[in-house]
């Protein structure tokens, strides 16, 4: 528990700054590009990453998802690139019929005790596979890694308050 502690410290600083993040970005969404330091995968948009941005993660493990690959203090080889996997439980009203697209997003924070921010990826896939430079920035990390989920689910272009976000597992592992 006590290795959650400094994460959750760097993720709720991490969402405190992202709105100052994204203020820049036009407010015309389709044109809206996400932070440099912020990848896009699967359907996500720029407009759903400053929406769940702007809200308080909540702790819910169940909701907020868990690794499948890899596990906790795991060493990985350094080639070839390692496909992150998670899942997680969708919202009650996900499974209720919901008037709207529901839509389940993911951010995937990959941090160091020096570089907090190593790399962000917010998805609506269950699964990342870093291309070469986002994998070559994983292995000159040199340091063991913090990966953390944190899920939200989404109605068409709302987040309602029982949508999330929430905050799922944290693990660590390092590349070699």
């Amino acid at each position: 528990m006590s290795r959650t502690r400094p994460f959750r410290t760097r993720l709720w600083s991490a969402l405190v700054a992202a709105p100052v993040l994204v203020a820049c970005s036009s407010s015309d969404d389709s044109h809206s590009q996400p932070p440099p330091a912020v990848v896009l995968e699967g359907d996500a948009s720029a407009a759903q990453l400053d929406t769940f941005l702007q809200q308080k993660a909540r702790d819910w493990a169940w909701a907020g998802g868990q690794f499948d690959a890899p596990r906790d203090d795991a060493t990985l080889a350094a080639n070839p690139a390692l496909t992150f996997a998670w899942h997680a439980d969708p919202a009650d009203f996900a499974q209720g019929g919901a008037a709207g697209e529901v839509v389940m997003t993911h951010l995937v924070l990959f941090s160091t005790q020096g570089q907090p921010d190593l790399l962000q990826v917010f998805s609506t896939l269950s699964e990342y596979t870093p291309d070469a430079l986002h994998w070559q920035k994983l292995v000159d990390a040199h340091d063991p890694i913090t990966i953390s989920l944190t899920t939200g689910t989404f109605v068409g272009d709302d987040l309602p308050e029982d949508g999330g976000p929430f905050i799922g597992q944290t693990l660590t592992f390092t590349i070699e």
